[in-house]
């Protein structure tokens, strides 16, 4: 029952801050704007469906494409640092000798 009436709550605001929202004549005559030339999209989708599924198509080619050169990047990066890390390992274990070493001299010899 709560959440019914939390989503009523939502929905019920929405559009009653939409409605208020256009009240502006420049908001107004935007969203008349934007919603006529949706409207025109959706025909055209609708005339030529096989242009929707070629735009559907390249823009997740596209996305895809991104992702993948965004994962190789990360990737690249994470082995970076990985070869970064081992060398301070490296050089720690070095400091840590030379310490040793130092601290007695006995051992080193």
């Amino acid at each position: 029952m709560g959440q019914q009436n939390l989503w009523k709550g939502v929905l019920l605001g929405a559009a009653i801050g939409g409605a208020i929202a256009l009240i502006d004549q420049d908001t107004r005559r935007y969203v008349g704007e934007k919603s006529r030339n949706a409207g025109a999209t959706c025909q055209g989708y609708v005339k030529h469906p096989s242009e929707a599924i070629h735009s559907l198509r390249v823009c997740y080619d596209s996305f895809s494409t991104q992702l993948n050169k965004g994962v190789e990047d990360l990737l690249e990066l994470l082995q970076k640092a990985e070869s970064m890390l081992n060398k301070v390992g490296e050089i720690n274990q070095e400091v840590k000798q030379q310490l040793e070493a130092v601290d007695d001299p006995k051992e080193a010899s």
